[in-house]
């Protein structure tokens, strides 16, 4: 029986990461994921319903929202299978944190202003809003690979499209982390960095029976697998827990019977591919096995019109 939570799992990442007790494990994993050069303090969890919402998804990830004393905001998302557009929804998700800082009416929040006075029964005076923003980062660990990925961890910003790309915008970041592409045997991922270990411990922590000898002297990595311990777990939580691996492997199952589908049919390829009439075939061959339009449109990527429409033998545009 495995000792460890997963990680990748809703449940796992929530209880490891995301709990008031466990702050200094997602403080920590943060800074050494954006490299800063000071370690985050005073972290907070904000609300998560002030990010938007994604019904039909909402199970296949969670959502870590965090703020720190200087105001920056942090945005941490684990998918764990295959998603349609996660480069969008990764910028999506950061607009909400940016809109939100445009003070009501358009006026600046009297906090930010030292010289405002306040003489008896005065009110304060908010002078217009100038714009500044805090920082916002969107980091995505994901446990597939992207197309045309190479690197475990990738760090995108704001920058001039010419050379020497210089900078436009620091205040706004978006990492992904693919944790396929780890490979510790790989000079490139020495576990002497503390990202390394990090990208080990996501990676590897359901197959672990012990605390591995490179972080025996490690603080917060002894928390974080100290919250990672089945046996740590309420039978509430346990039962939750065993609940969030099922729905993974009904949905890993599911994606695996697709992708048999479309072998069988000779077009897994074309699919891969992004070929489009590779993917009709497929959505063709899985209406025929009796799945359901939304899963057919979330595994060839079509819209579900046109899945619809392959149904109903209706003339398709291309």
């Amino acid at each position: 029986m495995a000792r460890y939570l997963d990680p990748t799992t809703d449940f796992g990442f929530k209880k490891i990461f995301g709990e008031e007790a466990n702050k200094e494990i997602i403080s920590s994993f943060v800074t050494d994921v954006l490299e800063l050069e000071t370690p985050l303090v005073d972290l907070s969890f904000l609300n998560k319903e002030q990010l938007p919402e994604i019904f039909e998804q909402r199970a296949g990830v969670y959502d870590l929202f965090c703020t720190d004393r200087d105001g920056n905001h942090f945005i941490v998302e684990m998918q764990k299978s295959p998603i349609a557009y996660i480069k969008d929804r990764m910028v999506y998700y950061s607009t909400f944190p940016i809109t939100q800082q445009a003070p009501k009416g358009g006026m600046m929040r009297v906090a930010d202003h030292a010289d405002i006075s306040y003489g008896k029964n005065a009110k304060p005076k908010p002078k217009p809003w100038d714009f500044r923003l805090d920082a916002v980062y969107c980091i995505a660990i994901l446990g597939y690979e992207m197309n045309g990925s190479t690197r475990a961890v990738n760090r995108n910003s704001i920058r001039n499209d010419y050379p020497p790309h210089e900078l436009f915008y620091p205040k706004l970041r978006y990492l992904t982390i693919e944790l396929p592409l780890f490979d510790e045997s790989n000079p490139e991922y020495s576990l002497d960095q503390h990202l390394n270990k990090w990208l080990y411990f996501l990676k590897y922590l359901p197959e672990l029976d012990r605390i591995p000898e490179i972080f025996a002297n490690e603080v917060v990595f002894q928390k974080a697998f100290f919250a990672a311990e089945l046996a740590n777990l309420s039978q509430e939580e346990f039962n939750l827990y065993q609940r969030n691996l099922k729905y993974h492997w009904d949905d890993y199952a599911k994606l695996t019977t697709a992708e048999n589908i479309g072998l069988a049919k000779g077009t897994a390829e074309g699919m891969i591919k992004g070929k489009l009439e590779g993917k009709f075939e497929v959505a063709t061959a899985m209406l025929k096995e009796g799945s359901d339009t939304a899963f057919i449109a979330k595994v060839t990527g079509l819209s579900e019109e046109q899945v619809r429409q392959l149904h109903t033998n209706k003339p398709r545009s291309k």
